[in-house]
């Protein structure tokens, strides 16, 4: 009986250490600059704003580009929000990296 309170007391201690553990890392990550390239929203094709912009997978770009084959070219960078799976935090993220004018191409790190 002894030892079963002793894994008992182990669990409580050990779960919320891992808890905070696993936190921090998604804090630090978080914190990380992000390097890319910027890229022209209104003119590249899903292939190169997911290899050219951190954080918005092939599957994003694709729905990036059919919102805009659909709606024509973005007025603002927020109207990427009615694009289904993009949202605000996302947003901000990449924001450095979104160009609605010019050629992009150029390095950015944030």
């Amino acid at each position: 009986m002894k030892r079963d309170g002793w894994k008992r007391g182990v669990v409580f201690l050990v779960v919320p250490v891992l808890v905070l553990a696993l936190s921090a890392a998604v804090l630090a990550q978080d914190g990380k600059k992000i390097t890319g390239k910027t890229v022209n929203v209104n003119k590249a094709t899903a292939e190169e704003i997911a290899k050219n912009c951190p954080l918005i997978p092939l599957g994003l770009a694709k729905k990036i580009v059919e919102y805009r084959q659909d709606m024509g070219v973005f007025q603002s960078l927020e109207e990427l929000l009615q694009v289904d799976g993009f949202d605000k935090k996302l947003l901000n993220r990449v924001k450095p990296f979104l160009l609605l004018e010019g050629l992009g191409g150029g390095d950015c790190t944030c």
